[in-house]
């Protein structure tokens, strides 16, 4: 069985909704209707903000698994509403406890009237060390109770969203192949091959992000020496490319050869210099790297985020916080690769988007998807950008497409609406409304073929990737400042509508007609 919107309707009764991060009882760092871990698994943190919609969304994904715990453990048959208030339940008290429960007991043995008894049972919780009634678990369990001996106005069942290939791996095994001299990661689901991975960077850090992405391996084996990797299609992890960083016409003069850490302090600071250093932060931080205030100041906030675009783009060895003009330079884009090929006819007076899959990833676990900008029917720019939430990358048709499943966008030919402007036009810094979408937004309104129910898609930022949880809940989400400021560009430059997404399914209408 599948849960309805009356068991997602119960919990947002109760749990209530929050938007920025906040500690619960037990001191859990918790956001949305009660989510301490996103479908990558990785923990809610304080300071992290989510939008109303999302946090619904991961509420059906985590409903879903507590259904599938009920699946798995009740012996008994139930109508929809036993159902929901069984996983209500379990999304409250956890799937440990409701397996152990007396209440699973009664249910099985064919003790309804009992086991509807037992809800009322669970209206403890443990203050100061000490366990009382609370009088909101109380009138939960009222609730739940009343859903469960309820006859008549049963939900109807919400379609549960197709498991990951990553969902699916049982065991990892790691190679080092020494005509690569790359690190290669095989998954298996028992003995099958699920995929295959090689790694872009050695760094630590990014093999523990890439291992995350498999919350059901239970084991991480190295290969021995002489063992030959498995043959299939190899997938690319690797941070994202350089190539966002788009060459600049004009970009701003560097005025002095060397700016360093310390600078810009003193009263006396040429202004020459303080607009060097001025530059420096604003362009940091339209590219992600700083977060501080644009004061004139080299200090440490700007000396860590020079660093950390110099391993980026150079390699650790070469970040030495010392910006000339070899990374005023990158900075700025001079040195920016071309085009890539194009593989679609010119047309003449078309203006359009297309995104496709790169079938590489990033250390997150999201496919590398690339946004293509096409003017007079030639490829005149693109961004690397992401769509869905790690462990959820499966793509899908736009009929097939399922709600509330934080899968990425359907295939199809969409329409670009009007940009949104969260505290007005052309403001990329200050307040953002608009929880985890930052303060710009362009929504897509689905065309062909046929019809999708997935909705609210909308072009954003991906905000909260710099805070560790990257991805969207379906919507595109462009990595910097600095790239949504190159989609404003394309939008203004010749006004494109049409927004093909070709993922290869064979239903996205082709452009040329």
């Amino acid at each position: 069985m599948n849960i309805s919107q009356n068991c997602l309707d119960i919990i947002k009764k109760w749990e209530g909704f929050r938007a920025n991060a906040y500690l619960d009882p037990v001191g859990i760092p918790t956001i949305g209707y009660g989510t301490i871990r996103y479908p990558n698994k990785q923990k809610v943190q304080m300071g992290d903000i989510i939008s109303e919609q999302e946090a619904e969304d991961l509420m059906k994904l985590e409903c879903d698994e507590f259904a599938e715990v009920v699946n798995r453990t009740v012996t008994a048959s139930l109508n929809q509403n036993q159902f929901d208030a069984l996983v209500c339940f379990c999304y409250n008290v956890g799937a440990g406890a409701f397996q152990g429960s007396t209440l699973l007991k009664n249910l099985n043995a064919g003790d309804f009237t009992g086991a509807a008894e037992q809800f009322l049972v669970w209206n403890k919780g443990t203050v100061n060390g000490v366990k009382k009634v609370i009088d909101g678990l109380t009138n939960r369990r009222r609730y739940e109770k009343a859903l469960f001996e309820k006859t008549g106005g049963e939900g109807t069942f919400l379609e549960k969203a197709e498991k990951s290939p990553q969902n699916q791996v049982t065991w990892l095994e790691s190679y080092r192949e020494a005509a690569s001299d790359k690190t290669i990661i095989v998954a298996y689901n028992g003995s099958d091959v699920v995929e295959i991975l090689i790694l872009d960077s050695p760094d630590k850090e990014d093999l523990i992000t890439v291992l995350n992405q498999y919350p059901n391996a239970q084991n991480f084996h190295l290969a021995p020496p002489n063992k030959v990797v498995p043959t299939g299609e190899r997938i690319l992890i690797q941070k994202r490319q350089s190539a966002t960083i788009a060459k600049v016409e004009n970009p701003p003069a560097l005025n002095h050869p060397l700016l360093i850490m310390g600078m810009g302090v003193e009263d006396d600071t040429p202004a020459s210099l303080k607009q060097d250093i001025e530059n420096l932060q604003m362009r940091l931080k339209a590219l992600g790297y700083y977060q501080g205030e644009i004061d004139g100041n080299f200090g440490t906030n700007t000396d860590r985020a020079v660093k950390a675009f110099q391993a980026k783009e150079f390699g650790e060895s070469e970040a030495d916080g010392k910006v000339g003009k070899i990374t005023w330079g990158k900075l700025w884009g001079q040195d920016a690769p071309p085009l890539p090929v194009s593989t679609s006819p010119e047309i003449p007076g078309k203006n359009y988007l297309k995104l496709t899959n790169t079938k590489k990833k990033d250390e997150f676990g999201c496919f590398v998807l690339r946004m293509e900008y096409y003017k007079d029917g030639k490829l005149k720019d693109f961004l690397n950008v992401c769509s869905g939430a790690p462990g959820r990358q499966v793509f899908k048709t736009g009929t097939n497409s399922v709600p509330k499943s934080f899968q990425p966008l359907p295939e199809g030919q969409w329409r670009i609406e009007n940009i949104k402007w969260a505290t007005g036009k052309d403001k990329y810094f200050g307040e953002f409304p608009t929880p985890g979408v930052g303060p710009v937004s362009t929504p897509l309104t689905y065309i062909a073929p046929n019809s999708t129910r997935r909705s609210a898609i909308e072009i954003h930022i991906d905000w909260t990737r710099r805070k560790g949880s990257p991805g969207t809940a379906g919507c595109v989400g462009l990595y910097t400042i600095a790239d949504y400021q190159r989609f404003v560009n394309w939008l203004r430059d010749t006004d494109p509508r049409d927004f093909y997404v070709d993922w290869g399914l064979g239903t996205c209408p082709d452009p040329n007609k």
